[in-house]
This record gives structure tokens, sequence and C-alpha cells, in this order.
């Protein structure tokens, strides 16, 4: 019994995998609301028995998964539901425009199906089904932020001291992280305008103001007369300033291996 019950739970687990792997918006019109639905209306109007049920049930999984054709369906229902021709080609015609349609992009050749079998196109699905997967996509995508974030809360943070240089070598991803909140500073260096990420600002420094180590007078002069720097906050100066005088001086930063950044609340100037 414990095997056949171990059995089951791979098997479980292996559709699971499938099921992540789908995009959000095939998951949302096949799998939930709709695609149940439709599931229900068409085994009840071609009055199917149990094991009837269960082999259409798995045929819609096997199309789902680009297991099955949608040009093999007909054929498969044939076979598997013991049915005639007729009867299957209306099931297939039915399950494309009432179900695997709302997925339309998922599967090429579904109209030239359609046509093929005697149906009509469907008409544009209403706006709120697509305002409907809209939203389901942006809740699953907070959902994973949110898990994401629970998951970093659960780490150990170690606090690692050392030059900015030398995280940035350890940990690259320091120099994806941002110092102010404007959208864009300019460097010579590029043909665009660039986020305001540690790494830039520290190209935009030394172009400006030489490879050379610097005073503090030199720095204080970029952190609040560069062009770059006018719509910044006092907070962000000095997170701005420490980075530099790190660049300077060689002065450790608090880098977060649970943050992935540089804590800044845990140094003073």
């Amino acid at each position: 019994m414990s095997e056949e019950k171990n059995d089951k739970d791979k098997q479980n687990d292996k559709m699971m995998k499938k099921v992540r792997l789908l995009p959000d918006f095939v998951y949302d019109a096949l799998l939930i609301n709709e695609g149940i639905e439709v599931n229900s209306e068409i085994i009840e109007k071609y009055e199917m028995n149990d094991e009837q049920r269960k082999n259409m049930l798995d045929l819609n999984l096997k199309i789902i998964f680009k297991e099955l054709t949608i040009e093999n369906l007909p054929e498969s229902i044939e076979k598997e539901l013991k049915t005639d021709k007729e009867t299957a080609s209306q099931i297939t015609l039915d399950l494309l425009v009432k179900k695997f349609y709302l997925a339309r992009s998922y599967f090429p050749g579904i109209d030239d199906m359609i046509l093929k079998l005697g149906g009509r196109i469907p008409k544009e699905k209403p706006r709120k089904l697509a305002e409907q997967l809209l939203k389901r996509e942006k809740e699953m995508e907070a959902i994973k932020e949110k898990e994401k974030a629970e998951e970093k809360e659960k780490m150990a943070d170690t606090i690692i001291s050392k030059p900015i240089e030398d995280l940035l070598k350890e940990f690259p991803i320091v120099g994806n992280q941002q110092i102010g909140n404007q959208k864009s500073i300019k460097l010579k260096s590029k043909a665009i305008l660039m986020r305001p990420l540690v790494k830039y600002w520290m190209e935009d420094y030394r172009i400006k103001m030489g490879q050379y180590r610097h005073s503090n007078i030199q720095r204080v002069q970029y952190v609040y007369h560069d062009k770059n720097t006018k719509n910044m906050n006092e907070e962000e100066r000095r997170q701005l300033n420490l980075i530099l005088k790190s660049v300077d001086e060689k002065i450790p930063l608090p880098y977060s291996t649970r943050m992935e950044k540089i804590d800044f609340s845990k140094m003073e100037e």
C-alpha cells in the first residue's frame, strides 16, 4: 500500500513540476475558472461515463503540456473515449473553441484546425478575461516577491566590511545597488542615460575628477555640485559620499549578505 502511495506521490510531483513551467496566462485560462467549467460542460453534453471522463481530462493535460498536438486530438479522442469519428470531431471542436482558444497564442495552428473541423473562429474574448489574467500575473509576481523577501528575512545576516573595490570583486551585485532616487544620470562615456547605480557613480566620479586619490574637499565638490547629484537629498548624498570615500581612502563598507547590498545604517560617516 505504501509503495502504491509513493508512486502516486511521485506522479503528482511530476505533474506539478510541469504545471509550474506553464506560462501564467495558460495556467489561468486552461486549468482554473473557465477551463474547468468547459470540461464539465463537455462531459455533461456527451454524457461521458467515468472512464471517458478520466481519459478526456488526461488528453486535456497532454495537450496543455504539449505531449499531444491539437492536430492529433480527434483520433486520440476517438481511440481513448471509444467513440465514433464524428463524435470525436465534435468533442475536439468544442474543446478547441470553448477551452483551448482561451490561450490561442499557446497553440499555433488552432484557427486552421477549427476551420478544418467545420467550426467558426471565436470572436475575441471580452476584455474582462484579459484583465483577470493580467491581475492574476501581478498577484503571482507579488506573491513571489513576498516569498523571496520572507526567505531573506529567515537567513542569518552576516555583515562583511571591506573597501568598495574588494566588495565588488567578491559580491558583483553591489555594483547594481542604486544610490539616489533620480531616474538616471549622464555619463560622458555612455551614449544613453544610465540608472544611478554604484558602478556608474564610480565611473562618473573617476572620469570627471580623475583616477588619482581625491581630497575630502574635491569629493564634497562632486557630491554637492555635480549636475548628476543636484536632485539628491542629504541621506542620498551621505551614501554616495561614503562610496566615493571608500574609493579614495579604502574605508570599509558594511555589506549585508541577507540584504545583498551595502547597509548604510551600520556605519557613520
